[in-house]
């Protein structure tokens, strides 16, 4: 509610440059509003939803089920920590979105992540990802700064997440072998959506 549509806005910032894929991982999607989206712009794409919360998973089911049964043919639902769900070989998927995602792991596991995101995506996958970002200077660099220790604090009070500061999940992506496309940054910089491939 803070954010506004702010969070929404990058979710789907990219969205007609995935009008063309078919076979869609989305990772901690919550209550379902991009899978939504994807499925309303996509006639075609068949989805993995994979969420650790069983309870924002009953929701985007219940969001997805309102649209009627042909999307809810279109998505599977999984309840689950994306590190520990047993990876489909087949799944070569071309779209993966990790929207307000990656800023749940510290470095390490984000590398982890990366890897695992890498290896059940198909040649040339397209992957959106939305965060928060510290900007590395300026006068909007010390309220972001406070800003995001203040939703870890939130978030460690509410869900027990035990991470502190944002990983450098970008790095972990190109190193996994993705490379950043396109980016958009809003809130002075505090966000970012960016459009990456898989090289």
């Amino acid at each position: 509610m803070s954010f506004g549509g702010a969070l929404q806005a990058c979710r789907v910032m990219y969205l007609k440059d995935v009008a063309d894929r078919r076979r869609a991982l989305l990772c901690g999607d919550g209550d379902g509003r991009f899978l939504a989206e994807l499925l309303r712009t996509n006639r075609e794409v068949c989805v993995d939803f994979v969420d650790l919360s069983a309870g924002m998973v009953g929701v985007a089911q219940r969001r997805v089920g309102a649209m009627g049964p042909e999307a809810g043919g279109r998505t599977n639902f999984h309840v689950g920590d994306l590190r520990k769900l047993k990876a489909n070989a087949s799944a070569d998927y071309d779209l993966i979105a990790t929207h307000f995602f990656l800023d749940c792991f510290d470095d390490r596991d984000a590398g982890y992540v990366a890897r695992r995101l890498a290896s059940v995506a198909a040649p040339d996958a397209t992957l959106l990802v939305s965060d928060f970002r510290i900007p590395a200077s300026g006068a909007m660099r010390n309220i972001a700064s406070a800003i995001v220790r203040g939703l870890y604090a939130a978030f460690r009070i509410t869900t027990g997440l035990r991470v502190t500061r944002l990983p450098d999940y970008e790095g972990a992506l190109e190193r996994a072998g993705f490379r950043k496309q396109r980016e958009t940054l809003k809130l002075g910089g505090l966000l970012a959506a960016s459009i990456w491939k898989k090289e």
